[in-house]
């Protein structure tokens, strides 16, 4: 059979960089703008804001004959960009990719996020204007919400796999860039912030790259053409007082005199906290605060999402609670040592 070539676009990011080290068997083009990744042979940019993804008519079209897949992981996940400059790249140029697609008769693979279960929620979604105060995740939810609705509606083979918040490398703790429940771990290890603004009985989903990776890899290899595929923890989903109780173990493993962590209604949080020290905590605290509130209210969930782990063919296993909590320290501890660097 001959080797099937696979685009992969948005490949210096955090998905990108790891279903990079998992497509080995593949011809792997990958695709970047602004900062071109390592770990492939054939390295391309590509702008998704420019027709054509900024090539030539040759180069396009040359590209169009090779391409069998396109894995398109590209998009703003920038809670602080306004909203023209979200959708003109997790819409807009997500368009151009689904042109791109049906021009080279190539499956897609789009990589959406859980999230957009919580479309239309608080913190999920529906547009609130383009002044931003503080990072806001509805722009980025509605993004992707469209986002899949774009791909479904295009007729093309397309499949739409949805992680969950990717943490670190299951072996390693290695991640591409920190994500924020990696900076809400770091601001309670440093002191930062000593609670986590949350209700008692919810969840943190986090999934290792890794296993994103070998998730979007058994799709390719399956030849699936059709169908949404959750890439999360799902019922191995972290509750919020397990996730600060790992948190504290893990700082104090490493020497660290870390008082227990604490939970704090986010309503008090936006009625009593931020108002009490507004006028004496200086912007960037307070843009701290702000920025946790908001993705905290997205991220930490009141129901287990589903999962599509241990049903795609060829594909991981759902975790186990075990292992999710095990991932998690691996990611900690990598986060720890890199704070004392």
């Amino acid at each position: 059979m001959t080797r099937r070539t696979v685009l992969v676009t948005g490949a210096s990011g955090v998905v990108g960089t790891a279903v990079l080290a998992e497509l080995s068997g593949y011809d792997v083009i990958a695709a970047a703008y602004r900062r071109l990744p390592g770990g492939s042979n054939r390295v391309v940019r590509l702008d998704l804001h420019a027709p054509s993804l900024g090539l030539d008519r040759r180069a396009y079209r040359e590209l169009c004959a090779e391409v069998d897949a396109v894995i398109h992981s590209a998009a703003i996940v920038n809670f602080s960009a306004d909203q023209a400059e979200v959708d003109r790249l997790n819409i807009e140029g997500l368009g151009r990719v689904v042109e791109f697609a049906a021009e080279a008769d190539a499956t897609l693979v789009h990589v959406s996020t859980a999230y957009v279960s919580r479309y239309g929620r608080a913190g999920g979604g529906g547009r609130l204007g383009t002044e931003k105060v503080a990072a806001r995740t509805d722009e980025y939810v509605t993004s992707k919400y469209l986002g899949e609705q774009l791909v479904r509606d295009s007729g093309i083979d397309a499949l739409i796999v949805r992680p969950a918040i990717v943490i670190g490398d299951s072996r390693t703790g290695v991640i591409r860039q920190h994500q924020g429940v990696h900076q809400l771990a770091e601001y309670l290890v440093t002191g930062k912030l000593p609670f986590i603004p949350a209700h008692p009985g919810t969840f943190f989903d986090l999934v290792p790259q890794d296993m994103v990776a070998q998730g979007i890899r058994a799709v390719l290899d399956a030849d699936l053409r059709k169908g949404d595929y959750w890439l999360t923890a799902g019922p191995a989903g972290i509750p919020v007082e397990r996730y600060l109780e790992l948190v504290t173990e893990t700082a104090r493993e490493h020497g660290m005199d870390l008082p227990d962590g604490r939970i704090a209604d986010p309503s008090i949080v936006d009625r009593l906290v931020r108002p009490a020290f507004a006028d004496v905590l200086p912007a960037e605290d307070l843009a701290r605060l702000d920025g946790v509130v908001a993705v905290c209210g997205l991220v930490i969930i009141p129901e287990l999402l589903p999962t599509s782990f241990g049903t795609i063919p060829g594909g991981p296993a759902a975790m186990t609670p075990a292992q999710a909590e095990d991932a998690w320290r691996v990611s900690l501890r990598h986060l720890i040592r890199e704070l004392r660097q």
